[in-house]
């Protein structure tokens, strides 16, 4: 077994194990609302986002075990795009920069294993496909609340 080898199966490993109680996560978040409580995000969300979110992860945190190269390495695009979109939340919400850390730390983790997997041209390609989609696509999901809507939810 190739250290490269080795190395990408325990980078998959660290995010798959991540993604299993971050799923957990979402998922339960209707019932005990930990993570808008945490992000203090003022249901900038949608409500379904985060146990869908959190099914997603499941599935990424499967078949990121799984030994076909082409799902893992859109596992791994799939997982840039997904934290892109975290750090663009996080940005949104004028949280502390420092808080697009956590996802940005998963972006690095996805376009390194896929580094591994594919030619740096396709690699490059496809994460700025990423962050094109993550960008359309948070524009789409979250809803800032405006300084009225702010003060009507305390």
């Amino acid at each position: 077994m190739s250290i490269n080898h080795q190395l990408d199966f325990a980078l998959r490993v660290c995010e798959s194990v991540a993604f299993a109680l971050h799923g957990f996560l979402g998922i339960t978040e209707p019932l005990t609302g930990c993570l808008r409580n945490v992000f203090q995000d003022n249901g900038a969300m949608r409500t379904w986002f985060w146990p869908v979110a959190g099914c997603i992860l499941w599935l990424i945190a499967y078949l990121n075990c799984c030994g076909n190269d082409d799902i893992i390495l859109a596992n791994q695009f799939y997982i840039m795009a997904f934290h892109i979109g975290g750090v663009l939340y996080h940005r949104k919400l004028s949280h502390h920069p420092a808080s697009g850390v956590g996802p940005g730390m998963f972006v690095l983790l996805g376009f390194i294993v896929a580094s591994m997997r594919t030619s740096i041209w396709f690699l490059l390609s496809g994460f700025g496909v990423c962050t094109f989609i993550a960008m359309g696509l948070s524009n789409l999901l979250i809803k800032v609340p405006s300084d009225n809507e702010s003060a009507q939810l305390l």
